[in-house]
């Protein structure tokens, strides 16, 4: 009798055990890098997790065509139609654009600011813009397609317009700043 419970009490908790193997399953973030856990204990690589293409290391990837002939966006998901003109067009904007400017300020030495605004497409064509002032800070802007290569700050009305790896952005009240595609 005693080897009968001493048997059933172990095959319930290698049952237990055993489903709480598969519930570990899923995505797993690791920094900026987003992996998936399979059911079965292994990492996906090389393949689709549903709207979401994980590489030969296992890291999800984004803004770039899969080797299956996709493309992917700023948060991984697949974009569909992704090869139409309007769509292809603002991928093409993927990339970090730069200005460099000085300013003067009441003390005698000038200090130099590097500006760069980081731009990644989401899976409706808008665009993601992220802002560092030389490599600080994080502000972002989310950019509403309007057509090819002009956008619209959906935050503070703000033109996004993109022209031979050049990205202008010009104020409400007028002015202009006018950025380099550096990478």
């Amino acid at each position: 009798m005693k080897l009968k419970k001493l048997l059933t009490a172990t095959i319930a908790a290698l049952m237990i055990t055993g489903s709480a193997m598969t519930a570990m399953a899923g995505w797993i973030a690791n920094g900026n890098s987003w992996y998936y856990l399979k059911s079965d204990g292994t990492w996906a690589v090389n393949q689709w997790v549903g709207n979401y293409y994980l590489g030969p290391q296992g890291v999800m990837l984004t803004n770039t065509w899969t080797p299956d002939g996709y493309f992917v966006g700023a948060d991984g998901k697949w974009i569909p139609n992704a090869n139409t003109t309007d769509v292809n067009s603002s991928i093409a904007l993927i990339g970090t654009y730069q200005w460099t400017y000085t300013e003067y300020g009441s003390s005698v030495t000038p200090a130099t600011f590097i500006d760069t605004r980081e731009v990644s497409i989401n899976t409706d064509k808008s665009l993601t813009v992220i802002e560092r002032v030389n490599g600080q800070g994080a502000t972002t802007s989310q950019v509403s397609f309007i057509s090819t290569n002009h956008y619209l700050s959906v935050i503070n009305d703000r033109t996004f317009d993109f022209n031979n790896g050049e990205m202008t952005i010009t104020n409400t009240d007028g002015t202009i700043m006018h950025f380099t595609k550096i990478a």
